[in-house]
């Protein structure tokens, strides 16, 4: 059995490329076993995010793994870009580029923890449809195994580098969170994402401003208000916290407004998440306000980044202990057919050997018969066992295999 895993990612293939050859869950699910067998394959695994779409796979041997490798670089991308474009690797390579993507160490963004979730869904939707055989389920769990241990045994995720959890953490340090009256201004990703983690850091009044439909399920989603943007002038020296995550090209949000919003002789933190930037850069220098912005957390980002980057040794020294440990086991399961047979042949040969011993004798009680089918199947265990030792030890080299089996006489013995 032969490992691969082949696709398109942020490392080689553009943007363009990456959105184009996406696949969603309903197609990815209408595509696997299809695949698989066009292929000739004996298990296959679809990861499909918007930094990477990629297919791992077990084929029967190295013949049919190259085979795979060729027929997914046409199908992701036909042509010769396609050779540019789709990376490929097998065996030893491929478990450890899989346990990497599992762990966060080959994401845009070093360490980051979505891609675990990401990639047990795929594992699950493969079973679902019955896309898996043993050998890939047995290297997906171990590769979540990994990332599980990378994760909770180095630093590689400990730090912040998104912009909305680094953007609430920096929040956190000016100032006690709990109770906080926050106004939000874009419920974009970041917007959304800093105003939900506000909440869990004990915030506790929310007034989102109406944008749309994604403002209003946000208001809902933290069972705050939603206000009309004219309307602001009710909330004055209501608010402890702005957050503005817009999208659109000019400010927002002047001075003068961000001014009106403090409450008296208060405090107000101006989080200023957007590009280009919501608040009028004078804001800064009013009283009782603190306006951070993307310069600001940008130094906090890259700090946390490096600190990441020092866990990296320790966490590609576990990922080659798991593969080593993964690969033998994945060996001393390429034994078990020869090993199956072996058994079987024994257990045969026990049996037409005890039947014909004890139709000599006469009146062989049942209790004697159950003695004697103890005794012949100890017997015949501990006979076989430095057989079974020796094929589990030596399963990865073909010719000890076949001498094993020439001597063993299982060449043509029937498995059972």
């Amino acid at each position: 059995m032969t490992l691969v895993a082949v696709g398109v990612s942020h490392h080689l293939a553009p943007v363009a490329v990456r959105e184009r050859v996406h696949l969603d869950g309903p197609t990815v699910r209408s595509i696997l076993r299809p695949l698989a067998r066009h292929a000739g394959l004996c298990g296959l695994v679809c990861l499909s995010t918007c930094n990477r779409t990629e297919f791992y796979v077990s084929a029967l041997d190295d013949e049919r793994a190259g085979l795979a490798i060729e027929r997914f670089r046409r199908y992701l991308v036909p042509g010769p870009e396609g050779q540019r474009l789709v990376h490929a690797a097998r065996g030893g390579d491929a478990l450890t580029h899989l346990f990497r993507v599992a762990s966060g160490l080959d994401s845009m963004v070093l360490g980051e923890s979505q891609i675990l979730a990401q990639l047990k869904r795929a594992h699950r939707l493969a079973g679902e449809v019955r896309a898996l055989d043993a050998t890939l389920d047995l290297v997906m769990r171990r590769a979540v195994t990994t990332a599980k241990r990378v994760r909770t045994e180095t630093g590689i995720g400990r730090r912040a580098v998104g912009i909305a959890q680094v953007a609430v953490e920096e929040a956190a340090r000016r100032q006690d969170l709990r109770g906080s009256r926050v106004l939000v201004l874009g419920a974009g990703q970041v917007g959304s994402g800093a105003a939900r983690l506000l909440q869990r850091a004990g915030a506790g009044t929310f007034w989102v401003v109406e944008r749309g439909p994604r403002s209003r399920a946000l208001g809902r989603a933290l069972g705050g208000t939603v206000v009309a943007r004219d309307a602001l002038g009710a909330l004055a020296g209501a608010v402890d916290v702005l957050v503005c995550a817009t999208s659109q090209s000019a400010e927002a949000v002047g001075a003068e407004g961000v001014a009106a919003l403090r409450a008296p002789g208060g405090r107000l933190l101006v989080l200023d998440l957007a590009v280009p930037r919501d608040v009028a850069p004078e804001a800064r220098a009013l009283a009782g306000v603190e306006l951070v912005d993307l310069d600001d957390l940008g130094a906090a980002v890259r700090a946390n980044l490096a600190a990441r980057a020092r866990s990296l040794p320790g966490a590609d020294a576990l990922i080659a202990a798991a593969v080593a440990d993964a690969q033998a086991e994945l060996e001393v399961r390429r034994a078990a057919p020869v090993i199956r047979r072996l058994v079987a042949r024994t257990e045969s040969l026990r049996r037409a050997e005890l039947d014909r011993t004890l139709g000599r004798l006469e009146g062989v009680s049942e209790s004697e018969r159950a003695q004697w089918e103890r005794c012949t199947r100890a017997l015949a265990a501990k006979l076989i066992h430095p057989s079974i030792r020796y094929l589990r030890a030596h399963a990865a080299d073909p010719a000890r295999t076949a001498w094993a089996k020439e001597v063993l006489g299982l060449d043509h013995a029937e498995p059972g």
